[in-house]
Order: structure tokens, then sequence, then C-alpha cells
């Protein structure tokens, strides 16, 4: 009896497990997919902040596809500021399943080496935050977050937190907005 007994706990353990395991899997497999939304090509309405806190409206073009056999999603992108000023790079961003994060990196184009960030599911947006650097106000963390996510726009926003003051929003930012299917590069 006590073997029967015995028996029927470690099969009913070894099936909580496996239906945990299955459950964890599918939870990964869901948040693998959290950045599937940016899949395509969007014109952007960017602006960033200028050292007087005004706004430097700018375009650009933003083209995000899969690649390391779709471990991983790349964001290649060109904005142009106003004054002819801007940037040209790319965004790589992996889901880490031992951490249970993603892994971001922005790479500007000429550059060896990339900023990284961790992003999590919050609230309905995605919300990366950035390593601490430093500018002429003191030392800070900009925290970037992805919302108003539908199938055919989103909304970026970087704000920066000072560690000894201010949080000043919106210091970049930009609206995404599908491209139709006939502009599609990819």
């Amino acid at each position: 009896m006590r073997t029967k007994l015995s028996l029927a706990i470690s099969l009913a353990s070894a099936l909580t497990i496996s239906d945990a395991a299955m459950g964890d899997d599918a939870n990964a497999a869901a948040e693998d997919a959290r950045y599937d939304f940016m899949l395509g090509v969007w014109e952007l309405e960017a602006a960033t902040m200028q050292p007087d806190q005004s706004l430097m409206p700018g375009t650009g073009v933003m083209t995000v596809y899969p690649v390391h056999e779709g471990q991983s999603l790349q964001a290649d992108m060109q904005v142009e500021f106003e004054d002819g000023t801007g940037f040209i790079g790319t965004t790589m961003r992996t889901y880490d399943y031992a951490n249970g994060n993603w892994a971001v990196s922005w790479i500007p184009a000429g550059a060896q080496a990339a900023a990284g960030a961790v992003a999590n599911w919050q609230d309905d947006r995605m919300v990366e935050i950035w390593p601490a650097g430093e500018d002429r106000m003191g030392a800070f963390e900009n925290t970037l977050t992805v919302s108003e996510i539908t199938e055919d726009r989103f909304v970026v926003s970087a704000d920066r937190h000072y560690v000894n003051g201010p949080t000043i929003e919106g210091v970049w930012r930009y609206v995404a907005t599908r491209r139709s299917d006939d502009e599609m590069a990819h």
C-alpha cells in the first residue's frame, strides 16, 4: 500500500511540475512575442529636447524585422531633425528567458559598442530602463516607454530621471505610423 501511495504522490507531483513547466513555457512564449507589434515599416514623427527644453521636430523611418532565426528583432532607424542633424542606428531586442525580461541594445551607425537596456511589459506598455549617464545637470537614468500600441501606430517617449534632481519627461519621443503594405521593404 505504501508503495502505491508513494507512486501516486510521485505521479501527481510530476504532473503538477509538468503543468507548471508548460505554463511557464506558454508565458515565456507570450513574452517572447511582446515586441511583435513593431514588425514592419514605420513613418516616424519625432522630437528631441533642446537644452532650453524646447522640442525640435523631425521625421524618419524605421524598419523592424526578425533576425537570428527569429530570436531577435532588429529595428533600423533613421531620423532627421529640422536643423539638419539626426541619427542612423539599430536597436536589437531579444527576450532573455533566463531573466524573464528583454535585452535591448542601441548601436549608432559607425559605433563599435552598444548601450544596453532591460525591458519589461507593465500595464499595456513596454518600459525600457537604460544605463546611467551624465550631462551638465548631473547623473541620470533614461526610461523609454512604448505605449498607445495599436496595429498601425504606437508612441515612444524617453524620460530622464536625475539622481538628485528632477525628472524631465519627453527628452526624446516619436509617434510611429505603419506604412501601407505596398510600401513595405521587407
